[in-house]
Order: C-alpha cells, then structure tokens, then sequence
C-alpha cells in the first residue's frame, strides 16, 4: 500500500539527514550484522559491504520519497530489496531476511527521530508522515522479499518432488544402470538406502471402494507408526502408498495391521476406514526391488478379489492362486468338480448354499457361521447337512475344507 501525500519535511530535516547519510548507511550495516543470525537455514552471510550498500539504498529511497510527499517507485524498491532477495532464493527460513531489514529501519528511524529533536521545525502531522515512509516502504520491501523467497521455495520443492518421484519411479522399475547410480540419486535426495528391500503396497478402503486422498492420509498415518531405519515410503497414486521395508529389520507381518490401527484412531468417525496391503517378497539387491513390487502389486490385485472388505496378503500366500489362474479352463475345471452341484442347486433355488459353505469355512463354527449370517442355528444346520448331502463329503475334514476353500477362492478369481 503507497503512502498517502503529506506535508513536505523540512528542508533542513532533510539536509541533515542526507549530510550523515554515508555514517548512518554504515551504522545500520554494524547493527545488522551484530544482531541477526545467519545459520544454514538462511544460507550464506552477505557481506557487511554489501549490506552497506542495501542499507544506502534504504535511506535514499527514504530521502526522494519524503522531499517530494509520493510513494516509492518499483524502481526503487528494487534496489533496496535486491540484496533480501538474492539471499531469499537460496534460504531454507526467510525470517533472518526480514529481520535484517526490520533492524536496519529501526536504526534509521531512530536517526531521524534524533534529528527531528534537534531541528524542531516538524509538526506532528509530518512526522506520521514520516513514519508512513518508512514503515510502508519497509512494508513493501519485506513483500518483495517474501514473495522471491515463496517462489524459490516452491521452485525448489517442484524440483525436489521430480528427482523424488523419477528416483522412485527407476527403483520400483529397475531402470537405474547400477547400485552405484541408484545410490547416487539417493545421496541427492539424502536418502539412506538399504541393501534390499520388501515392498509393501497399500490402499485405504472405504466399505469396498478406494478412497479418495488414500495415500495421503495413509503417509499421514505413516508418521505414527515406528518404521526400521532406512525404511522409504513413496505416494505412487493418490490413492496408493508403497512402503519400502528393509530386509534384516523386524518382520513386515505386523505393519498393515499397524497402520489399520492408527488410521482408525485418525479417521474411523468420517470414513471407516480399512487397509489393504499387498506384500511382496525379498529379492538380494536393489535390482531386486522391482521384482518384489510387482508381487506386492499382484499380491494386493489377489486379495481385493478374495476379500473385498480388506486386510493384507503376501504374495508367499497368494502364489497358488496365480499359478492356477495362469490356466483359467484348469481352474475352471477344479472349481467345478468341487463346487458344481452346490452351484447347481443355488442356480435353481435361492442361492443359499454356496454363501452357506464360505460362511462356515471362513468361521470354522457353526455359532460363528450362524451369526455371520443372521441364521438360527437350526437353519444353519439343515443347510449344512444339505450340503454334506449333495457333494457327499466330510465338512469336517481338514482336507475337504482346505479344498473347497481354494475352489471357492478360485470362484472369485476367474
């Protein structure tokens, strides 16, 4: 915001103020540099010459401003801001920035404070007006400065969030030429990389659907739960998170049920939320990693088809499933030796069976199974003992149960 025209300064005010010019510009320069601190987030110190200059700067831009009553030009504010915003677009904190100049602009004030008393030819109107030309100018300086620094650090996280994602994306790729490149990407980005990985690949589920900013809030979820170091974790979708676990740190068994836990405690009252996780197995090396992400993926593929309300699946448990499925008439043929007149029965009545024999396989109970199904238990018995009746098997035996389960997994997948 300019400042608004005002009675001119004295002209004696402004002799003198321009006559010590040089020895004010000097004593604002010690005052910045004795008083603000420039540690590594700020990058590194200007020199006190060059703060000199900045400081120079400032009270001409006071001087031409306050002689003719106007606001200060873009020009103007240029050059003052010039040295505050080269030293912003290499800072990690803008505040030692700001500070410098707020601390140069409390100096000068008090100069022309003291030379006012010593001339007293000023009103009080024309020193507000007075303070208004510093003050605004301060104002619009540190504007200037703020703005540079939020676009070189935008700039800078755009650039970071490319090399991040082009690292990741040839390590889950296996596009990287050696263990020696790759390491290299990861030294730029200071990440510390293991010697191999498991990749774990999770999904946040609301009822049965993906959720929308699933990874996100999962990587939010991330940051509470206790990960091995070296461990990574990359948003590969908005609605995927892939976790790198490093081999020799516990096992990776317990983690999805960890990250259910905390995202239960963070969201359950908006969305119920469920995870699904897909994990893949080791492979030595970095070159390795692809190969257990793709399991992960596979892993994950599998188990949303097998149980669409969630949990976890390692790739280890879903290996049957693939090979099997990879000839799609063969598990058609084992599905329906196994499962062909109950699914010939249900196909003529109401369906009840087949939904019946998954409850009771997945429950190993009838209590359990019964109220699975919000049956009385003596509906559930009639139907199992029509069950027995029609495949002629023992749903008691171990072996019949294992084998109806993997066809009525294989159901599911074909």
């Amino acid at each position: 915001m300019a400042a608004k025209p005002g009675p001119l300064l004295p002209p004696s005010l402004m002799g003198l103020i321009e006559g010590r010019r040089a020895g004010l510009a000097r004593h604002m320069a010690r005052a910045v540099v004795s008083e603000i601190r420039w540690d590594a987030s700020a990058g590194a110190p200007p020199s006190a010459e060059a703060i000199a200059r900045a400081c120079e700067a400032g009270l001409d831009l006071f001087l031409a401003t306050a002689r003719e009553a106007r606001a200060p030009t873009a020009e103007e504010l240029r050059r003052v801001a010039q040295l505050g915003v080269h030293q912003a677009r290499g800072s990690q904190s803008v505040e030692p920035v700001l500070s410098a100049y707020r601390v140069a602009a409390k100096v000068a004030w008090n100069a022309i404070l003291t030379a006012w008393r010593e001339e007293r030819t000023g009103d009080p109107e024309a020193m507000v007006v007075t303070a208004n030309y510093v003050f605004t100018a301060l104002d619009q300086v540190a504007h200037e400065v703020t703005r540079t620094y939020l676009a070189a650090r935008e700039q800078h996280l755009n650039r970071g969030t490319r090399a991040r994602t082009r690292f990741f994306h040839a390590l889950i790729s296996d596009t990287f030429d050696s263990e020696i490149a790759i390491q290299k990407q990861a030294l730029a980005l200071n990440v510390q990389l293991a010697p191999g990985y498991r990749v774990i690949v999770v999904k946040l589920m609301q009822g049965k659907s993906e959720t929308e900013r699933g990874a996100e809030m999962l990587e939010q979820a991330l940051s509470s739960v206790d990960l091995p170091a070296r461990s990574l974790s990359h948003v590969a979708d908005p609605s995927t998170l892939v976790v790198f676990w490093p081999e020799g740190g516990p096992p990776a068994s317990a983690f999805p049920g960890q990250l259910q836990a905390e995202t239960e405690l963070r969201w359950a009252a908006r969305v119920r939320p469920v995870v699904r996780a897909g994990v893949g197995s080791f492979h030595p090396g970095l070159h390795g990693v692809s190969r257990s992400y793709l399991e992960a993926q596979q892993a994950i593929d599998v188990g949303r088809r097998l149980r669409p309300e969630g949990g976890a699946h390692a790739y280890e448990e879903v290996v049957p499933y693939l090979v099997m499925t990879q000839n799609p008439l063969l598990a058609e043929r084992y599905v329906r030796h196994h499962l062909g007149p109950v699914l010939d029965v249900d196909s003529r009545g109401g369906g009840q069976l087949l939904p019946t024999l998954e409850a009771f396989l997945a429950k190993g109970s009838m209590k359990q199974a019964a109220e699975m199904l919000h049956l009385h238990r003596h509906t559930l018995i009639y139907r199992l003992d029509k069950l027995r009746e029609i495949l002629g098997l023992d749903l008691d035996d171990p072996f019949v149960r294992h084998r109806l389960q993997l066809a009525i997994d294989l159901r599911k997948l074909l």
